[in-house]
């Protein structure tokens, strides 16, 4: 199976940090919460791109998501969700990050089931934001909430020709799906770009090495098997604590 290593890392924690995660010789996927993105300088930014790249690692943005609505109904806070990612777009450039990854923001309770309301509003949010993407930076969505990969299908249909694509979050889907691995893997196949693997009991997402919960991951591992695509896989693991254990189980699960 092909492919890249990162770890979830704050980007508060990224200079502090900075040793340990060369001692795991893997990437970073740097998380930019909220609040931080108008705190940021060029500057700074540059100088971490520089610390990365000087030492021969690269990384991927996770995007802030807290109370944010790609899809949602308020145009105040659609506006709020571009301006945010949008920015996001522009610090992963200034990093040279290889993606950005995003939440689509879906959910039946919210939503009503109202699946084209929510399309429709996303549609308009991820024209801009992709539009932003320059030079190769792939956008990626994530699932979160969704219980099958129907909307995450519409999306994908609608920006076919866009650099806009999947990163399968097996935490989330151990918590939310109502459908086998199977049917959600085999129709977004062509899409998907990277996996966030963790790992939870089907109660909480607890963000578990591989193997510590129940998720699937002998059936997942049967999908990848024969994997010709270059694939990004990240530990998201929480807490400093167990950074090394859930490297050391993405590693050996993907061996």
């Amino acid at each position: 199976m092909a492919g890249n290593f990162f770890i979830n890392i704050p980007y508060r924690k990224v200079r502090q940090n900075f040793k340990r995660v060369l001692s795991l010789g893997i990437g970073m996927e740097i998380y930019l919460e909220n609040h931080l993105l108008e705190e940021l300088v060029a500057s700074e930014v540059r100088e971490l791109r520089s610390n990365i790249e000087g030492n021969g690692l690269e990384c991927t943005v996770h995007a802030p998501f807290m109370d944010l609505s790609p899809g949602g109904y308020d145009r105040e806070v659609r506006r709020i969700t571009r301006e945010k990612l949008k920015k996001t777009v522009e610090i992963a450039a200034l990093l040279r990050a290889k993606a950005v990854v995003c939440h689509p923001g879906y959910d039946k309770w919210r939503f009503n089931r109202n699946d084209k309301l929510w399309l429709d509003r996303s549609i308009e949010t991820w024209t801009e934001v992709l539009r932003e993407a320059e030079g190769g930076l792939m956008v990626l969505v994530e699932n979160i909430f969704e219980e099958q990969p129907s909307t995450l299908i519409e999306l994908f249909d609608h920006f076919r020709e866009e650099n806009l694509w999947f990163c399968f979050d097996s935490g989330h889907f151990n918590l939310f799906s109502t459908v086998s691995l199977d049917g959600w893997l085999t129709p977004l196949k062509g899409h998907i770009r990277e996996m966030h693997l963790h790992d939870n009991h089907g109660g909480w997402d607890e963000h578990l090495p591989v193997g510590a919960g129940t998720f699937p991951f002998r059936e997942l591992k049967a999908f990848l098997r024969g994997w010709s695509s270059d694939i990004m896989f990240t530990s998201e693991v929480h807490g400093e604590d167990r950074a090394e254990e859930g490297i050391k189980k993405l590693k050996e699960f993907l061996s």
